[in-house]
Protein backbone atom coordinates (compact mmCIF):
# COMPACT_ATOMS: atom_id res chain seq x y z
CA UNK A 1 0.00 0.00 0.00
CA UNK A 2 1.44 3.36 -1.04
CA UNK A 3 0.79 6.23 1.30
CA UNK A 4 0.73 9.57 -0.47
CA UNK A 5 1.64 12.51 1.70
CA UNK A 6 2.98 15.92 0.96
CA UNK A 7 4.50 18.39 3.34
CA UNK A 8 3.72 21.75 1.76
CA UNK A 9 4.15 23.82 4.94
CA UNK A 10 6.95 22.99 7.38
CA UNK A 11 7.30 24.70 10.76
CA UNK A 12 10.73 24.75 12.41
CA UNK A 13 11.03 26.04 15.98
CA UNK A 14 14.51 27.54 16.44
CA UNK A 15 16.03 28.55 19.76
CA UNK A 16 19.66 29.17 18.84
CA UNK A 17 20.82 25.67 19.80
CA UNK A 18 22.84 23.46 17.45
CA UNK A 19 19.95 20.96 17.44
CA UNK A 20 17.49 23.58 16.26
CA UNK A 21 19.78 24.61 13.40
CA UNK A 22 20.21 20.93 12.43
CA UNK A 23 16.41 20.69 12.36
CA UNK A 24 16.34 23.74 10.09
CA UNK A 25 18.85 22.03 7.78
CA UNK A 26 16.60 18.95 7.64
CA UNK A 27 13.54 21.09 6.89
CA UNK A 28 15.44 22.89 4.14
CA UNK A 29 16.40 19.51 2.67
CA UNK A 30 12.71 18.50 2.63
CA UNK A 31 11.82 21.88 1.15
CA UNK A 32 14.34 21.50 -1.63
CA UNK A 33 13.11 17.99 -2.51
CA UNK A 34 9.36 18.55 -2.02
CA UNK A 35 8.96 22.23 -2.88
CA UNK A 36 7.68 22.91 0.62
CA UNK A 37 7.41 26.30 2.27
CA UNK A 38 9.46 26.57 5.48
CA UNK A 39 8.87 28.90 8.40
CA UNK A 40 11.30 29.29 11.28
CA UNK A 41 9.57 30.36 14.47
CA UNK A 42 11.29 31.58 17.60
CA UNK A 43 9.38 32.06 20.83
CA UNK A 44 10.66 34.64 23.29
CA UNK A 45 10.03 33.37 26.78
CA UNK A 46 8.78 35.90 29.27
CA UNK A 47 11.62 37.08 31.48
CA UNK A 48 11.14 37.61 35.21
CA UNK A 49 11.00 41.30 36.04
CA UNK A 50 10.01 41.23 39.70
CA UNK A 51 12.68 43.53 41.09
CA UNK A 52 13.24 46.01 38.29
CA UNK A 53 11.83 49.27 39.56
CA UNK A 54 12.92 51.56 36.74
CA UNK A 55 10.49 51.48 33.83
CA UNK A 56 13.18 52.90 31.53
CA UNK A 57 15.65 50.15 32.52
CA UNK A 58 12.95 47.52 32.01
CA UNK A 59 12.20 48.83 28.49
CA UNK A 60 15.92 48.81 27.64
CA UNK A 61 16.36 45.26 28.94
CA UNK A 62 13.33 44.02 27.00
CA UNK A 63 14.52 45.71 23.79
CA UNK A 64 18.01 44.19 24.19
CA UNK A 65 16.43 40.78 24.81
CA UNK A 66 14.22 41.14 21.72
CA UNK A 67 17.25 42.10 19.59
CA UNK A 68 19.17 39.01 20.75
CA UNK A 69 16.15 36.84 19.99
CA UNK A 70 15.80 38.39 16.51
CA UNK A 71 19.40 37.38 15.76
CA UNK A 72 18.33 33.72 15.95
CA UNK A 73 15.85 34.31 13.13
CA UNK A 74 18.40 36.32 11.15
CA UNK A 75 20.84 33.40 11.38
CA UNK A 76 18.05 31.03 10.28
CA UNK A 77 17.37 33.16 7.19
CA UNK A 78 21.08 33.24 6.41
CA UNK A 79 21.33 29.44 6.62
CA UNK A 80 18.48 29.13 4.12
CA UNK A 81 19.90 31.81 1.82
CA UNK A 82 23.25 29.99 1.65
CA UNK A 83 21.35 26.95 0.36
CA UNK A 84 19.59 29.07 -2.24
CA UNK A 85 16.26 28.93 -0.39
CA UNK A 86 14.04 31.47 1.31
CA UNK A 87 12.10 30.98 4.53
CA UNK A 88 9.60 32.93 6.56
CA UNK A 89 10.71 33.95 10.04
CA UNK A 90 8.31 34.56 12.89
CA UNK A 91 9.06 35.94 16.35
CA UNK A 92 6.42 35.16 18.97
CA UNK A 93 6.25 35.56 22.73
CA UNK A 94 5.06 33.33 25.55
CA UNK A 95 5.33 29.71 26.64
CA UNK A 96 7.23 28.03 23.77
CA UNK A 97 5.39 24.70 23.59
CA UNK A 98 1.91 26.24 23.84
CA UNK A 99 2.70 29.02 21.38
CA UNK A 100 4.24 26.62 18.83
CA UNK A 101 1.32 24.19 19.05
CA UNK A 102 -1.27 26.96 18.72
CA UNK A 103 0.60 28.63 15.84
CA UNK A 104 1.02 25.33 13.97
CA UNK A 105 -2.67 24.55 14.21
CA UNK A 106 -3.86 28.09 13.42
CA UNK A 107 -1.61 28.43 10.38
CA UNK A 108 -2.23 24.83 9.23
CA UNK A 109 1.35 23.57 9.04
CA UNK A 110 1.68 19.99 7.77
CA UNK A 111 4.67 19.00 9.91
CA UNK A 112 6.90 20.31 12.68
CA UNK A 113 10.62 19.62 12.30
CA UNK A 114 12.53 20.36 15.48
CA UNK A 115 15.58 19.53 17.53
CA UNK A 116 15.16 16.89 20.20
CA UNK A 117 16.72 19.20 22.78
CA UNK A 118 17.25 22.91 22.82
CA UNK A 119 18.40 25.62 25.15
CA UNK A 120 15.54 25.19 27.61
CA UNK A 121 15.99 26.15 31.24
CA UNK A 122 16.75 22.67 32.52
CA UNK A 123 18.27 21.01 29.41
CA UNK A 124 16.54 17.71 30.00
CA UNK A 125 18.78 14.73 29.34
CA UNK A 126 16.63 12.57 27.09
CA UNK A 127 14.07 14.80 25.43
CA UNK A 128 13.75 18.54 25.89
CA UNK A 129 10.66 19.78 27.69
CA UNK A 130 9.42 21.80 24.68
CA UNK A 131 9.95 18.98 22.19
CA UNK A 132 8.42 16.49 24.64
CA UNK A 133 5.23 18.55 24.95
CA UNK A 134 5.01 19.13 21.21
CA UNK A 135 5.48 15.44 20.39
CA UNK A 136 2.73 14.47 22.81
CA UNK A 137 0.22 17.23 21.97
CA UNK A 138 0.68 18.10 18.29
CA UNK A 139 -2.05 17.21 15.85
CA UNK A 140 0.55 17.41 13.06
CA UNK A 141 3.40 14.94 12.57
CA UNK A 142 6.61 15.86 14.37
CA UNK A 143 10.09 15.02 13.11
CA UNK A 144 12.76 15.17 15.82
CA UNK A 145 16.37 15.81 14.83
CA UNK A 146 19.31 14.94 17.08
Amino acid sequence: MLINFMFTKILVPVDGSDNSYRALDAALFFSDKLGSKVAAVHVMEDIPVLHIQSEKLLRELLEDYKNREQLILTKSSEIARKKGLAIDTILLRGNPSSIILDFCEKEKYDVIVMGSRGLGKFKELILGSVSNKIVHHSRSPVVLIR
